[in-house]
């Protein structure tokens, strides 16, 4: 028998983590990602685990969608266990999360599957979902760099403390405007990017850096805690006005060089296929294609 239930408790939340990080171990959800996620009820999230005969063997989320929160998509993870697949679990899943999203007044869903996926993406095409977007996912190991810095004449590179926040918000209403994404970005107001931005307690401050020309922000680079050994790069961004000069890669090198300095082993950073500029700057530093993840949107589910 399959029952789903909420993610209640501090014990829920330990076993909907183990069961998400158990289906995909390579892309382990950090525990402060999901605690961010619930204690914003502005995100609209749901928690759910889903149980077969007593033992958990699935979990989902669904939410509003992070980059366009009032738009017509919600977003959906499902993660079942591969033993367990195709026994009615993921639809079960599937059909809590559409109830939510109707209760949030959206028309669509929004999932993200792995390349290499084929029993997600079998199932999603099965049911409707088109293909909207691809992200590559790259690595970079740092035992085998040896970065140099290279700002551009007239720019300084300097740690993003929070006093650079405003101008940072600034220039990131340009840059999330400007990224090719499946939807487009919307930033919201200072506070609420402040917290997406900044607010989660797995980004680092100290691998973190804006880009300065004449004391005023024209880039940053925010850097966060990925798993164990590796860091990810969240978010690299730079005025309109100051693109073309080199600063996306002066900050990626000086991020490069802090993490490695730090001690991280890898890390990790997420490019939209359609974003060539960033895709150029990886390649110039040695980051190599791990996989694909690709962005499809579908219907919701009626019981």
């Amino acid at each position: 028998m399959i029952h789903v239930r909420p993610v209640l408790t501090e014990a829920d939340i330990d076993t909907y983590i183990a069961v998400r990080n158990r289906v995909q171990p390579e892309t382990p959800i950090p525990r402060e990602a999901v605690l961010d996620m619930r204690d914003d009820p502005a995100k609209g999230n749901l928690d759910l685990i889903a149980e077969l005969d007593g033992e958990p063997v699935g979990a989902a989320s669904a939410a509003k969608h992070g980059a366009a929160p009032d738009g017509a998509l919600a977003s959906m993870t499902i993660r079942v266990t591969a033993e367990h697949r195709r026994k009615g679990v993921g639809t079960a899943l599937y059909l809590a999360c559409s109830d939510h999203a109707r209760a949030l007044a959206k028309s669509e869903m929004f999932v993200v599957a792995r390349s290499d996926d084929a029993d997600s993406l079998a199932y999603y095409s099965t049911r409707g979902f088109r293909e909207i977007g691809r992200i590559q996912d790259l690595e970079l190991d740092l035992s085998a760099v040896f970065p140099k810095v290279t700002a551009p004449d007239g720019i300084e590179i300097v740690p993003a403390t929070d006093e650079h926040d405003r101008a940072v918000y600034e220039v990131a209403l340009e840059a999330e405007a400007d990224i090719p994404a499946s939807e487009p970005i919307r930033s919201g107001s200072f506070d609420e990017w402040r917290r997406r931005q900044f607010g989660p307690t797995f980004v680092m401050r100290e691998l973190s850096f804006v880009a300065l020309e004449n004391g005023r922000v024209v880039g940053y680079a925010v850097l966060g805690r990925f798993k164990e050994d590796t860091a990810g790069h969240w978010m690299t961004g730079v005025a309109r006005a100051a693109r073309g000069r080199g600063i996306a890669l002066a900050l990626k090198q000086t991020q490069i060089a802090a993490a490695k300095e730090a001690g991280w082993k890898f890390l990790r950073t997420h490019n939209d296929l359609r974003n060539a500029p960033m895709r150029r700057v990886n390649e110039k530093l040695g980051y190599e294609r791990k996989f694909e993840w690709i962005h499809l949107a579908g219907p919701l589910l009626e019981a």
